[in-house]
């Protein structure tokens, strides 16, 4: 009982982390059709080319120690001399990754081929100091969601001000890339400051690294390949195909990656709890767990995919303008990544990492890896931005198939996909929806509201009929609170 006073609730956990990735989702929402429509194609695509390449060095700063570090440090959270410890350790790591990364950057910077490009990336760089001294790990491991949620908030509202001041033309997509560090540089800033609540760095210890080396390790080589085909795509684009080509992949990514980020907000939440049930021996609450995180995602997985495919014309038109309509096929394409992708964020971050099976998710994302470089190298040069969207779609598939076979060995994985089919049927009306709109409406804005409206309602209606479980527990619960409300 005294462990479980101790848990934060996982329903406000997910309230306020949705809240922080619902705004990151409005952020982009907000400030891309802006930027889009002062800064072109070609500098969305500039911004974006240098941001792909930038993610390389990123991520070898980063080298897989968040993951490891939410894994690990939940299961000691609550012995501070342990977790400062332990703290300090992976800090230190971080420290010396970033300053290898820098140096490697500086090196690449001398290539020709980046003369164009050389004040972006310095530009997009300097986020990656901000990423390693701001340790979102620690924050996470101990669920201070509402602490992230509030700095979240506060620096993205910052930076959208600072967005209308200062992106004027389209010869200012540098001051466009700087906003994301302004904002990032921000957070750190409170971060390292807010640290000191959590951690006693002035602790005196003897540290052990090399027993965190291996494990970060093999994290980070799926950080790598997982990379590959999240943003090998765009760098492929950009080298083949130019600017243009990158600026309408990137509208077409944007709509879908919003919904992607907002919907992982379960598995990121989850993910520190998970871990610590696991590590205490906590079986029955971890199946619980499981099970009502996978019925919670599909629920929203499922139809958000298919209303994606209904309007993803209309979003690139309304937030991006005519001249990226060419990637609404691609946003279509993209849009079953939505589901996929959930599923995959399941079985790799909430079955195999929990369980130390980094191996496993290694494998499998080397797969999906290499799969998408030789399907980009055949698809890009004959269908362009098409072709760069159908190779991640099957890059996903792929690794679904691999961690699927991985962590069916050891958990029993149909047994959390039983609601699937119930939310499919339940959603994949929504065409029909869109067809009977364009035949009975001509403005673009009333299509989507009214296509949208219907769909929610009528989606939700039948799970009511239906008396469909997880969304009756909802209810039951969030009516329980309202009368708790009331008696006050």
């Amino acid at each position: 009982m005294e462990t479980k006073k101790k848990q934060k609730s996982i329903t406000v956990n997910l309230i306020a982390n949705g809240i922080k990735t619902l705004m990151s989702v409005l952020f982009p929402l907000i400030t891309f059709p802006y930027a889009s429509r002062i800064l072109g194609t070609a500098g969305i695509g500039k911004v974006n080319y240098a941001s792909s390449i930038i993610s390389y060095f990123a991520m070898f700063a980063a080298l897989g120690i968040n993951t490891y570090a939410v894994r690990e440090g939940a299961r000691i959270r609550d012995d501070k001399e342990k977790f400062s410890k332990f703290a300090q350790e992976i800090l230190n790591i971080n420290l010396v990754t970033t300053v290898v990364s820098y140096m490697a950057l500086f090196v690449f910077l001398r290539f020709p081929v980046l003369d164009g490009y050389k004040k972006l990336l310095i530009i997009c760089s300097v986020g990656i100091v901000f990423t390693t001294i701001g340790m979102e790990w620690l924050f996470v491991i101990k669920e201070e969601y509402a602490y992230i949620t509030k700095r979240a908030v506060l620096f993205q509202f910052i930076s959208l001000c600072l967005l209308f001041l200062m992106v004027k033309s389209k010869d200012d997509y540098c001051k466009y890339a700087a906003l994301s560090v302004i904002s990032s540089g921000g957070s750190a800033i409170l971060n390292l400051w807010h640290s000191r609540k959590i951690v006693d760095w002035r602790m005196s210890c003897l540290h052990e690294y090399k027993k965190h080396l291996m494990p970060i390790l093999l994290i980070f080589g799926t950080s790598v390949a997982s990379s590959i085909y999240m943003t090998m795509d765009t760098t492929m684009l950009g080298a083949m195909r130019g600017d243009d080509a990158t600026g309408i992949y990137t509208a077409a990514v944007k709509i879908n990656s919003v919904v992607s980020t907002l919907i992982g907000t379960v598995s990121s939440t989850i993910l520190p709890r998970v871990s610590y049930y696991i590590g205490n021996g906590l079986k029955k609450e971890y199946e619980r767990l499981m099970k009502s995180s996978v019925d919670m995602l599909l629920m929203i997985a499922m139809p958000t995919s298919i209303g994606m495919m209904c309007t993803s014309d209309i979003l690139i038109l309304l937030f991006s303008g005519s001249e990226f309509l060419a990637g609404s096929l691609a946003a279509k394409i993209l849009s079953a990544k939505v589901v996929i992708g959930a599923v995959n964020r399941i079985l790799a971050y909430q079955i195999c990492i929990p369980h130390k099976k980094d191996k496993d998710v290694l494998i499998s994302t080397i797969c999906g890896a290499v799969f998408n470089l030789i399907a980009n190298a055949i698809l890009i040069p004959r269908f362009g931005v098409t072709g760069a969207s159908v190779a991640t779609l099957f890059s996903e598939v792929v690794v679904l198939i691999v961690l699927t076979y991985y962590s069916s060995r050891f958990f029993a994985t149909r047994s959390l996909y039983t609601r699937g089919p119930v939310y499919l049927l339940a959603s994949v009306w929504f065409f029909a929806v869109r067809y009977m709109m364009d035949c009975f409406m001509s403005s673009i804005p009333l299509i989507l509201i009214n296509t949208v409206l219907i769909c929610i309602v009528g989606y939700f209606v039948i799970l009511i009929l239906i008396k469909d479980p997880y969304l009756k527990g909802l209810m039951e619960q969030f009516f329980q609170r309202l009368e708790k409300i009331k008696k006050k």
